[in-house]
C-alpha cells in the first residue's frame, strides 16, 4: 500500500510540474504558430558572450554549439584552455574554476565591445548551461532603444560592493544573470573605458564567484 500510494503521489507531482511548464511555454510564441518574425532587429545585431571552463567543453559547452547557438553569427567562448573543436577565445592566466568567471567575463566583455562597437546593438552575456530561443528573444528586443544604457534580464539579487579594494559601499540589488541577460551598445559603451580600471584598482580578491554582481558594481560605482 505504502508503495502504491508513493507511485500516485509522484504521478500526480509530475502532473503539476508539466501543467506549470505547458503554462509558460504557452505564452511563448514560435515559429510553427503563426509566427510573426521581429521587425526591429535581426539576430547578427546581437552579440553572445558565453562564459566556459574545460570541464564543460565536451558535454554544456559542446550542447549549445550543436543547439542554439549554430544558428548564431557573432559568438564567443571565453575560458582559460584552447579546444579547437570550440571557438574559445581565451583568457590567459584566468583559471578553470568556479571564481575564474570574472576574469573570464570582463575581459571577454572588452574583447567583443573592441570587435563589434560600430555593428552591436546588445550584447549577451551567459554561461555555457544556457538554452536561448534566438527568434523569440530578439523579438523580445523590439521595445527597447539599443542606444541607451540598458539592462535586460536577469532576476533581483543582492552583493555588496567596494572601492580601493577595502572600504565597503552600500549594497546593491542588481539583476541576477543566471538566465543571462543583454546588455545594450550604449550601456556597453559607458563601461568599456570603466572595467578594467574598476577590476584592478577597486575590487578586492575575494572567494566569491558573482561575476554579475561585481559588473553591476561598477555601473554603482561609476553612476553609470
Amino acid at each position: 500500500m505504502h508503495f502504491v500510494v508513493s507511485i500516485h503521489h509522484f504521478v500526480n507531482l509530475g502532473i503539476i510540474i508539466l501543467n506549470f511548464y505547458l503554462a509558460y511555454c504557452d505564452i511563448l510564441p514560435t515559429p510553427r504558430n503563426k509566427w510573426v518574425s521581429a521587425k526591429r532587429y535581426v539576430e547578427s545585431d546581437l552579440v553572445f558572450l558565453i562564459y566556459t571552463g574545460a570541464g564543460f567543453y565536451q558535454n554544456r559547452a559542446t550542447s549549445i554549439r550543436d543547439t542554439w547557438l549554430s544558428r548564431v553569427t557573432h559568438k564567443y567562448f571565453f575560458s582559460a584552455t584552447p579546444y579547437s573543436p570550440l571557438p574559445v577565445t581565451v583568457i590567459e592566466g584566468a583559471g578553470e574554476n568556479y571564481l575564474s568567471n570574472m576574469p573570464k567575463l570582463y575581459k571577454g566583455m572588452q574583447i567583443a565591445y573592441r570587435e563589434h562597437n560600430q555593428t552591436a546593438k546588445f550584447y549577451y552575456v551567459a554561461g555555457c548551461d544556457t538554452f536561448i530561443n534566438i527568434p523569440h528573444i530578439i523579438k523580445r528586443l523590439e521595445k527597447f532603444d539599443y542606444k541607451k544604457p540598458l539592462i535586460i534580464g536577469g532576476y533581483p539579487f543582492g552583493h555588496q560592493c567596494y572601492k580601493n579594494k577595502n572600504i565597503t559601499l552600500p549594497g546593491i540589488t542588481y539583476p541576477s544573470g543566471g538566465a543571462g541577460f543583454f546588455l545594450s551598445a550604449g550601456m556597453m559603451e559607458r563601461m568599456y573605458p570603466k572595467i578594467e580600471p574598476f577590476f584592478r584598482d577597486d575590487w578586492p580578491i575575494e572567494q566569491k564567484p558573482y561575476s554579475d554582481g561585481k559588473k553591476f558594481c561598477c555601473l554603482f560605482f561609476f553612476s553609470i
